[in-house]
């Protein structure tokens, strides 16, 4: 199923990037799989202006993520030994 394109603004960079925004969360919440294989290409090629919010965001999630695993671990090693 596509999704309707609809027309990018007209203005200064930061309403489209606002606008670039809004699409990709929107395609994300829509088919979360496809979306992810498609981003993860978005970012190596680097050409798109969400590029270094897709990055800062999924460097964030891998760090938390590990932070979140390091944490639950001493924290039971704590309480059972």
């Amino acid at each position: 199923m596509a999704t309707p394109t609809v027309p990018e603004p007209e203005g200064d960079g930061a309403a489209l990037l606002a606008h670039e925004i809004r699409d990709e969360a929107s395609r994300l919440a829509h088919h979360p799989v496809e979306e992810m294989e498609r981003l993860g290409h978005v970012v190596a090629e680097g050409e798109s202006p969400t590029t270094p919010l897709l990055l800062t965001l999924g460097v964030t999630l891998v760090v938390g993520a590990i932070f979140a695993v390091v944490v639950t671990a001493a924290l039971l090693v704590y309480y059972y030994a």
